[in-house]
């Protein structure tokens, strides 16, 4: 039966395919432009996502094989994959982790081809080393690109506003110093004692004004912010989520800072209770490793080993005491740090010695150290001075635990040394018969 006009090929029509569905059919499948430019898309976003993971999860052997890879021209990432492999490294740079491997990159792609990358190693300009600073300017400062040289001459500048920006903070610590060393020379050590302790009320005094405010803005900072970065990261791309993250990790460590300068703000109580002292000892430890945990590593690979007869006892106010403890371990944990998330191996030992009425507990640490400068316990125990070494640093751990020491009677000395390790001592009074 024939079929009816205008219908001719349909599916009725049992057996029967018309010649131009057969001849599309063996047509080969050719995908348009936009959805292989959406492939490309998808797979370099893929490999920049590999690359900011290696970044992230930096270490020397990572680094080096990136670095490998581009000196032996081997290397397939784009210029913009090359871009944030340098904003990666100056992410790793600014939270204190820095490598031979990262230098090297930051030197091999200041001579790049394209000029975006460049640029972005003129940004890492005022975080280098003077070796490498001068090199790389000398070296950028003639650039092709107009921008870059413009770009190059605000980097100076911004290292000379941060040197001498230093350079004051060091004068006034000095200045202070030597302040209390006349105190103590006229007047006698009880007496420098003494004005310590009422510089440090006035600290206190003057950051619990500014506590209170801070902790309102930052309940509605992180309460319209948490929403933006939700919104924001719904719609956008990957590079708005990877900013995004940043976001809410600062958020994170801001609200961290706050606490911390709570806590150095509290009214110290003034009861006292006999407490056994390896028991305040392994309470600590368990806190410092949870608040190692808390910030991204696993303490496993740090070796603790524990001396302190079970027989000492002191009067203390138990929290303080196990708190300026948990900070000084945490301390010592981080400085076995070798990338964003990882600890290598190395020992602490805490132990007890009686000497006469007081009980000295010893923390000794074989890790990466302090020069003479950052060891000054003048600039250690100065509230606020973070530690550039560590991402997660407030600057108020040692001055706490400092602080809960000397209202106990007690005393916080630290000694160290560069690629050596670190000891702190505290002292506390025994327990009075």
């Amino acid at each position: 039966m024939p079929s009816k006009p205008g219908n001719a090929g349909t599916p009725s029509d049992k057996g029967v395919i018309p010649d131009s569905v057969r001849a599309a059919a063996c047509q080969p499948v050719v995908p348009s432009r936009r959805s292989l430019s959406k492939t490309k898309r998808t797979a370099r976003a893929k490999v920049s996502s590999q690359v900011r993971k290696t970044m992230m999860d930096v270490s020397e052997s990572a680094l080096q094989k990136i670095l490998s890879q581009l000196r032996g021209g081997e290397s397939s990432l784009s210029w913009s994959q090359r871009r944030e492999l340098l904003q990666a490294i100056g992410e790793s740079r600014s939270a204190g982790r820095s490598s031979e491997s990262g230098l090297g990159l930051i030197r091999e792609l200041a001579a790049d081809a394209k000029w975006e990358v460049r640029r972005a190693v003129v940004d890492l300009l005022p975080s280098l080393p003077d070796q490498d600073f001068d090199g790389l300017v000398a070296q950028l400062s003639t650039d092709s690109n107009a921008y870059v040289r413009q770009s190059v001459e605000r980097a100076v500048k911004l290292r000379r506003v941060n040197q001498r920006a230093a350079a004051r903070a060091k004068r006034s610590l000095d200045q202070v110093s030597e302040h209390f060393q006349s105190i103590e020379s006229k007047h006698g050590k009880a007496a420098a004692n003494k004005a310590m302790r009422m510089c440090e009320r006035y600290s206190e005094l003057l950051v619990g004004s500014i506590v209170h405010d801070l902790r309102s803005i930052l309940t509605h900072l992180k309460l319209n912010c948490h929403s933006l970065i939700t919104e924001v990261s719904e719609q956008s791309d990957t590079r708005a989520k990877r900013l995004g993250g940043r976001v809410r990790s600062d958020l994170e460590f801001l609200e961290l800072a706050i606490e911390d300068m709570r806590a150095f703000t509290q009214p110290m109580p003034t009861e006292r209770e006999p407490e056994r002292l390896a028991v305040v000892v392994a309470e600590a430890v368990e806190l410092a490793r949870d608040n190692v945990r808390k910030v991204g590593f696993d303490p496993g690979p740090v070796l603790l080993q524990v001396q302190v007869s079970e027989s000492i006892v002191v009067e203390i106010a138990r929290h303080q005491i196990v708190m300026a403890l948990a900070n000084v371990l945490k301390n010592a944990m981080e400085a076995f740090i070798v990338s964003s998330n990882t600890l290598r191996e190395g020992r602490i030992e805490i132990e007890a010695a009686l000497s006469g009425k007081q009980v000295s507990l010893v923390v000794v640490d074989n890790g990466q150290g302090m020069s003479d400068e950052e060891a000054d316990t003048l600039r250690l125990l100065t509230p606020g001075r973070r530690n550039k070494t560590k991402k997660h640093s407030s600057g108020y751990g040692l001055p706490i635990a400092a602080r809960n020491l000397a209202a106990h009677g007690g005393s916080l000395t630290l000694e160290s040394r560069e690629n050596m390790g670190t000891v702190v001592t505290m002292a506390l009074p025994l327990r009075s018969r």
